[in-house]
C-alpha cells in the first residue's frame, strides 16, 4: 500500500444506499401529519385552534397549533409553565392563509404550561398538561440506558452573560435532550429515536445515525416535533460526527464495512464520506489508509479485535476548510488532526506528537510556535519532547471544527482535547486521576508549516474524559463545552472507560462507574458562568453489565441552538 499518494477521492457504487421513499416511519409519519392538517376547518380560528401534543410520539414536551388563518404573517409563541418558575421561551414561527399546523416545543414536563400565540388578530392562551420525564436509572434500577439524571451544579449569576439558545446534547443510546440555564429539560427525543451523532443541518431539521438503529446504517432526518422526514439508508455507517458544509453536501466519518475493503486489509473507521442529501448517494470518499500509515502504533492504544479487524485511526471529526480546500480530519487513535487536499486526498499537514511517524511524513509534521511564530520546543531533547507532549499536543480528541477564518494559507480551528495518556510511554503516562481534558483553540499555517495555540480551557479534575465531548464557540465569545466521557468509580476516582486503551491500566478501580459530565458555559477569559451536571443517577457494577458498565453514560454531541433553526 502507498502511503500519503495521490488517490482520487472517488465514490464507491451504492448498493443499498440513498433515501427509502417506502420506510414505514416516514410513511407513518406523513400520513399522521396529512391527518391533522386534514381536520383543520375555517372555524379553528385563533380562539378555537386545535392542539396537538406529541403527536408523532417521539417529542413528549412538542406540539403543533393546528389554526385557520385568513393571513400570511410571523405569529409570536411563548412557552412557560403555569407559576412561571422556569425560563419564558419566545420564538417566531411563519403562518400562511388556509390551514397551518404550527410547531412549539420548549414545554416543561409534568407541567400545566401556557403556550401562548400573539398574532395580527388576537393574543390566546392555552394551558397544556404535560407527562413526567421518562425514568432514570436511579429510578429504575433493572434498566439500562435510560433517561439522563440532570442536576443544576452552579446557576448562572446573571443570565445576560450567556449566550442565546438552549443547551442541546445527545446521549449515546439514551436520549437528545435540550436544557435552559436553570437545568430544565425543554425538549427531548424517545429511546427509538437515534441519540449519537445529532447535527442540526441548514432547514432546521437534526440528522442522526446510532448504533440503536441498524448499528449506525439507518440515518433520520426529523424535526423538533419529532418527525421523522427522511430515512437514508447506508452502505457503510456513518459512526461519528456528522457536519454540513455550505453547499448543503454532508461530510461524515465512514469506512468499509468490515472485511469488504477491496484491499483485503482490515482496517476500519478509517475514511471520510461526502453524501449528497437530497438523493442519500456519496459522492466522494477518502480512505485515509492511502494517506498515513496504518502501522504507526496506536496512542490511544487499540489492538486487533477478536474478529481481526484493526481501528488504526478511528476518525471522529471531518470537514472542508473551504478557504483552502482542504479537508481537516481527526483521527483519534493516531492522536492526530491531519489534512488532505480535496481534490486529489494528498497530504498536507499533520497536527501531532512528532514520535514514531516515518520520515516519508516528516515534512507534513506542524512545528509548534508562540505568537511571535518562534518555536517553543526543541525536539532533539527528550525531555522537550515530554513537554509538548504534556502541554501541548492534542491525544484522543474529538470535535475539531473550524474557527472562521478567510485568510488564505491559515486554517483555524478548536478542538475539545480528551488528553488521554499525555506521552506515547505508558511510565510517562497521567493518570486519569491526575489528568484533565481541554477545549484548545489553534492557527495553522499551511507556508509556514506551523501551529499556534489561541487559547485553552481546562476541565478541571472533574471532567477528565477518556472518550468523547465536544464544544462550542458562541456568537459573543462564550465556549459551551460538554466534558461528555467524565466518569468515576464508586469510590470517587477519576475512571477511564477502556483500561489500557484509552489509558493505562492501573487496576485501581473499585469495579463500579457512574457517568458525571460537566456541560458548562465559559466566557471568552474561562470564567465558568453555568455549570450543569449530566449523569446516569446510578453507578453500574461490572457484575451487572461486564462489558459495558464503564459506559455509564457518555455525550458525544453538545450544543447551543434556537429553539427552531
Amino acid at each position: 500500500m502507498t502511503l500519503h499518494a495521490t488517490a482520487l477521492p472517488l465514490p464507491r457504487p451504492p448498493v443499498n444506499q440513498g433515501i427509502d421513499i417506502t420506510d414505514p416511519i416516514v410513511t407513518e409519519h406523513n400520513e399522521t401529519y396529512s391527518s391533522f392538517f386534514s381536520q383543520i376547518t375555517p372555524d379553528n380560528n385563533q380562539s378555537n385552534a386545535l392542539i396537538f401534543l406529541n403527536p408523532y410520539e417521539t417529542a413528549p414536551l412538542s406540539l403543533y397549533i393546528g389554526v385557520w388563518s385568513n393571513v400570511a404573517e410571523s405569529v409570536q409563541i411563548t412557552v412557560i409553565d403555569q407559576n412561571e418558575t422556569a425560563p419564558l421561551i419566545v420564538f417566531k414561527q411563519p403562518v400562511l392563509p388556509g390551514a397551518n399546523l404550527i410547531p412549539v416545543a420548549g414545554l416543561l414536563a409534568d407541567k400545566t404550561n401556557l403556550v401562548t400565540m400573539i398574532s395580527s388578530v388576537a393574543t390566546t392562551t392555552w394551558n397544556v398538561v404535560t407527562s413526567p420525564l421518562p425514568h432514570t436509572d436511579a429510578q429504575e434500577p433493572d434498566g439500562h440506558n435510560l433517561f439522563p439524571e440532570i442536576t443544576l451544579l452552579k446557576p448562572t449569576s446573571d443570565p445576560t452573560r450567556l449566550a442565546d439558545g438552549l443547551y442541546f446534547i445527545s446521549c449515546f443510546d439514551r436520549n437528545n435532550i435540550a436544557l435552559d440555564y436553570q437545568g430544565n429539560v425543554r425538549w427531548f427525543t424517545t429511546k427509538n429515536m437515534p441519540s449519537n451523532n445529532l447535527l442540526r443541518i441548514a432547514n432546521g431539521n437534526f440528522l442522526s445515525s446510532a448504533i440503536a438503529q441498524d448499528n449506525y446504517l439507518k440515518m433520520y432526518e426529523f424535526d423538533m416535533i419529532g418527525r421523522v422526514h427522511t430515512m437514508y439508508v447506508l452502505d457503510n455507517a456513518l459512526h461519528h460526527s456528522l457536519y454540513q458544509q455550505t453547499d448543503g453536501a454532508l461530510v461524515g466519518a465512514s469506512e468499509y464495512a468490515p472485511g469488504s475493503r477491496p484491499d483485503g486489509e482490515r482496517s476500519i473507521e478509517d475514511g471520510v464520506s461526502i453524501i449528497d442529501l437530497t438523493t442519500g448517494l456519496e459522492t466522494r470518499y477518502y480512505d485515509m489508509a492511502y494517506v498515513l500509515d496504518p502501522t504507526r502504533p496506536t496512542r490511544p492504544s487499540n489492538p486487533p479485535s477478536a474478529d481481526g479487524s484493526v481501528d488504526w485511526l478511528h476518525v471522529n471529526q471531518c470537514y472542508i476548510n473551504e478557504t483552502n480546500n482542504i479537508l481537516v480530519t481527526s483521527g483519534r487513535n493516531q492522536s492526530a488532526i491531519f489534512g488532505v487536499d480535496v481534490e486529489t486526498s494528498a497530504l498536507r499537514f499533520i497536527m501531532s506528537t512528532h514520535e514514531a511517524w516515518g520520515e516519508s511524513y516528516q515534512p507534513f509534521l506542524l512545528t509548534p510556535v508562540d505568537s511571535a511564530g518562534a518555536p517553543l520546543y526543541d525536539f532533539s531533547r527528550p525531555e522537550e519532547v515530554q513537554k509538548a507532549n504534556q502541554e501541548f499536543w492534542n491525544w484522543g480528541q474529538h470535535n475539531v471544527l473550524e474557527i472562521p477564518n478567510a485568510t488564505p494559507g491559515i486554517i483555524d480551528i478548536s478542538i475539545f482535547n480528551n488528553g488521554n495518556y499525555l506521552s506515547r510511554e505508558d511510565a510517562q503516562s497521567t493518570a486519569p486521576w491526575n489528568n484533565q481534558s481541554r477545549v484548545g483553540n489553534y492557527r495553522i499555517d499551511l507556508t509556514r508549516m506551523t501551529v499556534q495555540k489561541l487559547a485553552e480551557y481546562f476541565s478541571g479534575p472533574d471532567g477528565y474524559s477518556s472518550l468523547c465531548g465536544a464544544k462550542q464557540i458562541m456568537p459573543n465569545g462564550n465556549v459551551v463545552v460538554c466534558f461528555g466521557g467524565a466518569t468515576f468509580d464508586g469510590t470517587g476516582l477519576t475512571l477511564t472507560c477502556d483500561p489500557g486503551y484509552s489509558d493505562v491500566d492501573y487496576q485501581a478501580w473499585d469495579g463500579t462507574a457512574e457517568g458525571k459530565m460537566p456541560l458548562r458555559e465559559l466566557n471568552a477569559q474561562g470564567e465558568v458562568l453555568l455549570d450543569i451536571t449530566v449523569g446516569s443517577g446510578l453507578a453500574r457494577s461490572r457484575n451487572d453489565d461486564p462489558s459495558m458498565y464503564r459506559y455509564n453514560i457518555t455525550c458525544f454531541r453538545a450544543y447551543k441552538l434556537p429553539l427552531f433553526g
